[in-house]
């Protein structure tokens, strides 16, 4: 049984007219019916199925599609794809920091007065943190990615 998804008609017609495309056109592009964009555009109505033949003829990512047109809790597309970027964002500096705090600790515990047991041994640790560490931000971007796009 296919889900239906209900869409912004508003969202679709928008995204059809950015590429100058008649309901024909799109219809013929993402190989589904005239009938079908109507509806679409009338009331929202569309198959999981006719939404990825929409991403797929308009050349966007599903989620683009899933985020511009979603309006099941009154979300505006502006504003998801915001979050996610932020989320994006935030994800590369935490992986950055990340890196460079154990760069600088590796040169700390290397360049110190400790024997060489010792600074492997503390090596050992920050490596450990460092793995730690990056899962932390790793699954905690994901979680607030997922957040993001169900709010």
């Amino acid at each position: 049984m296919e889900t239906e998804v209900k869409l912004n008609p508003a969202g679709i017609k928008k995204l059809r007219e950015s590429k100058s495309w008649t309901q024909e056109h799109l219809a013929s592009a993402a190989g589904i019916s005239l009938r079908t964009i109507q509806r679409m555009e009338a009331d929202g109505s569309a198959s999981a199925e006719s939404r990825l033949a929409i991403a797929a003829a308009l050349g966007v990512p599903v989620e683009n599609i899933h985020l511009a047109l979603d309006v099941g809790h009154g979300v505006e597309h502006a504003t998801r794809s915001s979050e996610l970027h932020c989320i994006a964002v935030g994800r590369r500096w935490g992986y950055a920091g990340l890196v460079l705090g154990t760069l600088a600790s590796a040169v700390g515990i290397l360049s110190g007065s400790a024997s060489p047991e010792q600074a492997h041994t503390a090596l050992g640790v920050l490596g450990a943190f460092a793995g730690i560490a990056g899962g932390a931000i790793g699954v905690l971007s994901q979680r607030a990615a997922r957040h993001a796009r169900n709010a």
